[in-house]
């Protein structure tokens, strides 16, 4: 009785050991990623980015690295499918390796880590009784969020001292950093917690629903998916020898001058403009990127047009601007008198397109939202008919299942929603913010990015710089004195998390779930882990990676910095008080944003996309305007005549553009990472 009684609990389960030999792989998988995969690669985007030691990655949407990475594993994967298939990589082993990557290089990058350290410590540096930092704000910082202790930042900033310790690894310098570095990197985990659920809640949506395009994720999806098909084409290779011998002839250029550059530097058709109203015009650079040509070919046709186009709307504005100033018409008729020269406020137009954006977003989510609250307060509905036997019966009790998984992520989305945004605002208030400053900055902040990532979903564009920052909206809706002193100190020190969107995770985080979705890789669960400890293993490993950079290198550690602490300053000296002119544009720009919108569906001719209104206005497409004006141009040839066909077959050599820029910028980042010395950087 006894034997009968355990035997079956005794008997192994060989779906229980496969499960369970699965999970172990996976774990390794990554441990491996996390420890070993992450900090490497974190060291190399801050190397790179701040030592000029090749091109900053993260400036361009698409991040450099993370493509170069991918495309020299699939390549090895071709082979050892070939040799030895065990040792190959899965599909979605390099979607995982992908993403992870992504999230990581995001928090190293331009725009979050390599904003945020020049902040900690600038201020009590560089503090001097002309600028008489000390007496205006000091007291407002809170100790365990900065470094004052200058005999830690003599080392890091080498321009005030003949003697330093040129390394990190000192007990005092460690000890006196692990405090701040750790309570930042909580900051960075929740913010990234905070766009992961987001995007849990509106990916289904944005996916399945409407179908948008995610033109940024072609790329890494034909590199992992289509695997040795795409590499066989022809077409691909004549692209990356193009886009290589471009990069290899400016990059040696840049080391030898004697040698003749390509197209090196661009060509300024600004300075044919030189007198009055034309010199409004500013520069009008004519560069050619052929990432940016490859890029802006997987965008909607209608969209590339709208960026390129106002591009040129905004600085013709510009131009009927200053000339209506000069001959005193616009300030009469503005009713503002001189205050009307900010016109035609491109930074408050495009906030408020930013915001019709929004609206209609939301609008659009309000079927996901009712499922959202049903799955928080009910138990999922049974569709289709009832009594269902055989094949139907299963097709339910599936449908069951997945209604139920749904709910799960959307109840657990929502939670985590609450949890890392309640963390923000309470880390905020312990450190000296108002409660309601808190909320509404981070509210802010979500809800632009959002429509970022909203944008680049839909537009794919190469370089997304939105400098709209929920501080400077706040100030301009409130005024200075309204927010107070100590809350404008502390935006100043969460600057690095507004500066520029241009290395923002969110969208990566979106992306990585649409590569999961395209390839049926059902790993959602694998997925949002390797997400999650991106986000906690990339921040610390992103802290180790520039402090130990700043340290070795005499590198640029505070130049974002002072415009930060200037612009303090002047907040505190003269207080600003409500900026109504932004504030009628911004309504101007939420207005525009809505009519294009109504118009786009309500005829289908309509050119005009309200995300190229955002994009025309921003100092990237300076850099770019003439690569997406080229690509459009191709396309629109290539559909006209050719049609859907002609642009799959001629869409891989402009991914080879794309891998051939990429894989040439990613080199010339080794070669100046291994020789300590400033190379090719094409932007």
């Amino acid at each position: 009785m006894l034997a009968r009684k355990f035997t079956p609990t005794m008997r192994e389960n060989p779906k229980s050991i496969t499960h369970q030999s699965n999970l172990t792989a996976r774990a390794c998988k990554l441990l491996f990623i996390a420890v070993v995969m992450l900090p490497l690669n974190n060291l190399w985007v801050v190397d790179t980015g701040i030592t000029g030691h090749g091109t900053n990655f993260t400036r361009v949407s698409l991040f450099m690295n993370v493509v170069f990475v991918t495309f020299v594993l699939s390549l090895i994967n071709l082979l050892l499918k070939r040799f030895k298939a065990k040792l190959a990589l899965a599909t979605g082993d390099m979607v995982l390796i992908y993403s992870m990557l992504c999230v990581s290089s995001a928090i190293a990058g331009h725009d979050i880590i390599q904003r945020m350290f020049p902040l900690i410590g600038y201020a009590f540096h560089f503090a001097t009784p002309e600028n008489d930092w000390q007496a205006l704000f000091h007291r407002y910082v809170p100790d365990w969020l900065v470094v004052a202790e200058k005999s830690v930042l003599v080392g890091y900033y080498k321009d005030r001292e003949p003697i330093y310790a040129n390394t990190l690894y000192i007990p005092e310098y460690l000890q006196t950093w692990i405090g701040p570095c750790l309570a930042w990197s909580t900051v960075i985990f929740a913010v990234l917690a905070c766009m992961l659920c987001i995007n849990v809640i509106v990916r289904k949506q944005w996916s399945e629903r409407e179908r948008l395009a995610y033109p940024l994720a072609h790329i890494p999806l034909q590199i992992i998916d289509s695997g040795s098909k795409i590499f066989s084409n022809r077409l691909l290779w004549v692209g990356f020898s193009v886009a290589v011998i471009f990069n290899l002839i400016n990059g040696l250029h840049f080391l030898f001058p004697s040698v003749p550059g390509i197209f090196y530097g661009g060509f300024d058709l600004g300075r044919y403009f030189t007198t009055k109203p034309w010199n409004a015009l500013g520069e009008l650079p004519i560069r050619f990127h052929p990432f940016a040509i490859g890029l802006a070919f997987f965008m909607p046709l209608d969209l590339a047009f709208s960026c390129w186009f106002f591009y040129w709307f905004w600085r013709i504005e510009q131009v009927a601007g200053v000339a209506l100033y000069s001959s005193g018409m616009l300030g009469g008729l503005a009713g503002y008198g001189d205050s009307i020269a900010g016109f035609p406020y491109v930074w408050a137009q495009s906030i408020g397109t930013c915001g019709a954006i929004l609206l209609m977003t939301l609008w659009v989510l309000r079927f996901t939202g009712k499922d959202v609250l049903f799955g928080i307060f009910q138990r999922p509905r049974i569709t289709g008919p009832s009594g269902l036997t055989g094949n139907g019966s299963e097709n339910a009790a599936s449908q069951i299942a997945e209604n139920r998984a749904e709910m799960r992520q959307y109840r657990r989305a929502i939670i985590g929603i609450i949890a890392s945004l309640s963390y923000l605002v309470g880390f905020c208030y312990i450190a000296g913010m108002s409660v309601w400053v808190a909320t509404a900055f981070f509210v802010i902040l979500f809800a632009i990015s959002t429509v970022v990532t909203r944008i680049r979903a839909e537009a794919g564009y190469p370089m997304h710089d939105f400098v709209f920052r929920p501080d400077e909206i706040m100030v301009a809706g409130l005024g200075t004195r309204a927010i107070g002193a100590r809350n404008l100190t502390l935006f100043s020190y969460l600057h690095f998390l507004v500066y520029a969107q241009r290395s923002n995770p969110q969208p990566q985080q979106l992306e990585a779930f649409r590569l999961s979705d395209r390839m049926n890789l059902g790993m959602d669960k694998m997925l949002i882990a390797g997400l999650l400890i991106a986000a906690v293993a990339g921040s610390i490993a992103a802290c180790w990676a520039y402090l130990h950079t700043a340290y070795r290198y005499p590198v640029l550690t505070f130049h974002p910095s002072d415009p930060v602490y200037t612009r303090l300053k002047n907040w505190l000296i003269y207080p600003k008080e409500i900026d109504v002119n932004s504030l009628v544009f911004m309504g101007v720009g939420f207005g525009v944003g809505m009519w294009f919108m109504i118009m786009r569906r309500l005829f289908l001719w309509w050119p005009f996309h309200p995300a190229g209104y955002v994009i025309g206005g921003t100092w990237s497409l300076n850099l770019l305007w003439f690569s997406i004006f080229v690509s459009w141009a191709v396309k629109l040839i290539v559909l006209r005549f050719g049609g859907r066909r002609l642009h799959q077959q001629v869409g891989i050599f402009f991914i080879g553009l794309v891998l051939g820029e990429f894989v040439a910028a990613s080199s010339w980042g080794i070669v100046g990472t291994i020789m300590g010395e400033r190379t090719y950087g094409f932007i």
